[in-house]
């Protein structure tokens, strides 16, 4: 999301002089971070995958907690997010289920992927303990780390084309 909002912040202070908006981007763990850290305060604007915005905004999910954020709105849709699962040839992940024993990329903390990774998980009735390993690695660590060996596949939400997945 970093070249995203690098992109909106581009376009918002070309016309700076005008309208008074300072934009700039910053990098974070991603979209449930960037929703709790609005709803905060601590941001004004972010960029997030829209079933977490949804499950904000009616306090669902991850969100029933804090309870609905109804104050959050949705400006534009950047793309869709299918989910994607990179593997090395000789690891035998060819599906998701494929992936219970591996070692396998989850998402860090507070992303999208890794919110939709627990919902997925929850749903095949696995627990952490099905996979070898729960790698918590940021999308732009996980190519490096299934062609070096540390990982047998990752597991992300992204707009194809990728760069992370040619």
């Amino acid at each position: 999301y970093y070249p995203t909002g690098g992109a909106i912040c581009r376009l918002v202070n070309k016309n700076r002089k005008e309208h008074g908006i300072r934009c700039s981007a910053e990098s974070t763990g991603g979209s449930i971070y960037n929703i709790n850290t609005i709803r905060a305060g601590e941001l004004e604007f972010g960029v997030a995958q829209s079933d977490w915005q949804y499950h904000a905004y009616n306090g669902t999910s991850k969100f029933e907690e804090a309870g609905a954020f109804d104050n959050l709105r949705a400006v534009f849709s950047v793309h869709p997010e299918p989910v994607t699962v990179i593997a090395s040839d000789d690891s035998g992940v060819n599906t998701l289920t494929d992936a219970k024993g591996k070692r396998l990329n989850i998402g860090n903390p507070g992303s999208g992927t890794r919110g939709t990774w627990e919902v997925i998980e929850a749903a095949l009735g696995w627990e952490r303990s099905d996979l070898k390993l729960a790698s918590e690695m940021k999308s732009a660590e996980t190519g490096q780390a299934v062609c070096d060996g540390k990982i047998d596949a990752y597991f992300w939400l992204v707009g194809h084309p990728s760069a992370l997945t040619q």
